[in-house]
């Protein structure tokens, strides 16, 4: 049996996209935060508040970190809405979160759509887990938005679109961990 070396053609068409690179290169630092949020996880009900102060906190630094040209961000109205659901929950649950500084300069919008539209994956496992006998009206807000799978979807199609390896790609990444960072700053100042 004779075997041929790949053809080049065959080997790019393995080659990883930059969705697999963004996830691979920022893995520390996600990993980092789910063991930051493993408390929450373990006992929901006495760290909800915690959580929920974290996440306002986080997404509040992420909204005031966003470029100039954030309309052209697809989780821009999301996010938004992330904001004011939390701050809707703290209320109830008579929370005030201490806000956070956003980052330096303006994150990249990609890098943004990563974190909120990617969050929302995990906080429908979450909500699915933690609050399944819950009644509607007595799981917070910021659970019941859902997954936003179009805009997933077309995040997905935007990462793809980048060169690996190029500049844009680089910042997009180093953006991105940035923002963990915020979540994982937050975390702590909400203690």
């Amino acid at each position: 049996m004779t075997t041929t070396a790949p053809s080049a053609e065959r080997l790019a068409d393995c080659a990883p996209t930059f969705r697999h690179v963004i996830r691979r290169d920022t893995k520390s630092e996600h990993d980092a935060l789910e063991a930051q949020f493993a408390p929450f996880m373990t006992a929901p009900e006495r760290h909800l508040s915690w959580f929920l102060a974290t996440q306002y906190a986080a997404l509040g630094a992420l909204l005031a970190s966003r470029p100039v040209e954030a309309e052209r961000m697809l989780s821009g109205l999301l996010l938004t809405e992330l904001v004011g659901r939390l701050r809707f929950d703290l209320e109830n649950r008579g929370v005030i979160a201490p806000a956070i500084k956003s980052a330096d300069e303006s994150l990249d919008g990609v890098a943004i759509d990563y974190l909120v539209l990617g969050s929302r994956l995990g906080t429908e496992t979450m909500r699915r887990r933690l609050f399944a006998d819950h009644q509607r009206e007595a799981i917070p807000q910021y659970f019941l938005i859902g997954t936003m799978p179009e805009l997933w979807q077309r995040h997905c199609a935007e990462l793809n679109s980048i060169d690996v390896g190029s500049d844009r790609a680089t910042a997009v990444v180093q953006d991105t961990k940035a923002g963990f960072a915020i979540f994982a700053h937050a975390g702590l100042t909400q203690a």
